[in-house]
């Protein structure tokens, strides 16, 4: 997610996706209504706690496959939109 914005953006930076989604909507290249990307920032923010899909394997991990294929299809949805609200510009 943050990956994709950072193109969006066009940096090579190491930004955070909440400063990558503020940065497009401070330079008007993509605003998404405040609900949408606060549940963004907070469901990308669910990856990186400890018990995170993307941090899962520092600790015994209480995930399965259906929380790795919820987050797997969520990210490419959230990829094919920001690629589509892009491409309008």
């Amino acid at each position: 997610m943050e990956a994709i914005c950072k193109i969006i953006i066009g940096t090579t930076e190491k930004i955070t996706l909440r400063q990558a989604l503020d940065r497009m909507e401070k330079e008007g290249i993509i605003k998404l209504h405040p609900a949408l990307k606060g549940a963004f920032e907070k469901l990308y923010g669910y990856t990186n706690s400890a018990d995170g899909i993307r941090h899962a394997l520092l600790t015994e991990p209480n995930l399965d496959f259906d929380d790795a294929k919820f987050m797997l299809v969520t990210c490419s949805a959230f990829v094919n939109y920001m690629i589509s609200r892009i491409s309008k510009k």
